[in-house]
């Protein structure tokens, strides 16, 4: 497992303009902006690396990114009645849904990567197809379809 300290100096030699919102030593989040092509996204980032808070289990396993600004349109005209794909949605707020960057399922993200070299490169992918699917109605960024991620 790659340790929290290596996380944050790793996102800070790759992508140096992002800023620590919070830092647990166990939690942490990142928040700054990507321009994969025609818009500039600010995303939020957020790693945990316990698997226990007391007597609670901590369920979330992987690196979960949100698009903060703008903010994420759930449909586009091109594509009537369909939601955007590869998010996790928040039924609380749909626009807060979490993006889908990999599959947890086949173990594409291990603690052991540095969510520098990976999330924020999926991220870059993730935007791309979905300024796409905008545009087009057509998602060009594969995966399959899902639920709530496992693990």
């Amino acid at each position: 497992m790659l340790s929290m300290i290596d996380q944050v100096r790793r996102m800070r030699a790759r992508y140096p303009d992002f800023e620590i919102r919070f830092d647990g030593g166990w939690h942490v989040v990142w928040e700054g902006r990507l321009r994969p092509l025609a818009k500039t996204y600010r995303i939020q980032v957020a790693l945990t690396l316990k698997d226990w808070l007391d007597d609670m289990r901590i369920t979330c396993r992987f690196p979960q990114v949100w698009l903060m600004d703008p903010i994420l349109e759930l449909q586009t005209e091109r594509a009537p009645g369909v939601l955007v794909p590869h998010i996790y949605p928040n039924l609380t707020d749909p626009t807060r849904s979490s993006l889908c960057l990999f599959d947890p399922a086949t173990h594409e993200w291990t603690r052991s990567m540095a969510i520098a070299d990976t999330t924020l490169p999926w991220t870059i992918d993730w935007l791309t197809s979905y300024e796409g699917w905008l545009a087009t109605g057509e998602w060009t960024g594969g995966g399959r379809a899902h639920g709530v991620p496992t693990s």
